[in-house]
């Protein structure tokens, strides 16, 4: 079970070329696209909002635009930024599924998308870290997350009637299903480079440390690697 249904995930979490700045940057949440460019924003889990305002430089949000952060029950921050508005106030309690804004493209961005990611702690400044120590896989937590929210069942009631039966052997199927996702969305994170990235990888080998990665990863290095050919194409043109 994918817990981003009813998105687009349009930029895994690890390591990329990062879309506006063009370096190898290790991207610290996922990149989520709904329809349409203004749709609304709901919560993966409920908590407290600790922050729901335009990130300031410095704040621990500088450059994620609008932003929503809520801590969950563990203590984990939960981040959702580039929002073209907000819906939420600081101090409110949410629940899973509550409206907290509208999605856009406010901040650092190249188009209306969700960035979304979970922080380890909430301060000092809201959990922020340069580097990606201070974050964790978004897709796997929710999975674990939402996994141990199971249904409850009144021992004292005798046996389980056919219904919460059914909710048990629906919830063990899902948890199958969820841990088989993960395991090939990590088998991408280990794709060696193929054959239409070689160009590419050759290009940029100094700068990269691996030589595997996910197929985005592969794909956005082939893309700004044809884009700095066919500028120097261009370029060459025009002497």
């Amino acid at each position: 079970m994918n817990p981003f249904e009813g998105y687009r995930l349009t930029s895994p979490f690890g390591w990329r070329i990062h879309p506006v700045h063009k370096t190898r940057k290790f991207h610290k949440g996922v990149d989520l696209v709904i329809s349409p460019a203004n749709g609304p924003l709901y919560a993966f889990v409920g908590g407290e909002v600790l922050h729901a305002k335009m990130g300031a430089t410095g704040s621990g949000f500088g450059n994620y635009g609008n932003t929503v952060a809520i801590k969950d029950d563990k203590g984990y921050l939960h981040v959702y930024a580039h929002m073209s508005s907000i819906a939420v106030v600081v101090g409110q309690k949410v629940k899973r599924g509550d409206r907290i804004g509208n999605q856009g493209s406010t901040g650092i961005s190249t188009g209306p998308h969700l960035h979304y990611e979970i922080r380890k702690n909430t301060s000092p400044s809201f959990g922020f870290t340069v580097d990606e120590s201070g974050v964790v896989e978004p897709t796997q937590y929710l999975i674990n997350y939402y996994g141990q929210q199971q249904p409850v069942v009144d021992k004292g009631e005798g046996p389980m009637t056919a219904e919460e039966k059914k909710r048990v052997e629906d919830l063990e199927a899902t948890s199958k299903a969820q841990a088989e996702w993960i395991k090939a969305e990590k088998a991408k994170a280990d794709m060696p480079c193929p054959d239409w990235a070689k160009a590419a990888y050759e290009h940029y080998k100094d700068y990269i440390s691996d030589e595997t990665g996910s197929y985005e990863f592969w794909r956005l290095l082939v893309i700004n690697y044809r884009k700095e050919k066919g500028f120097k194409v261009n370029k060459e043109a025009g002497k």
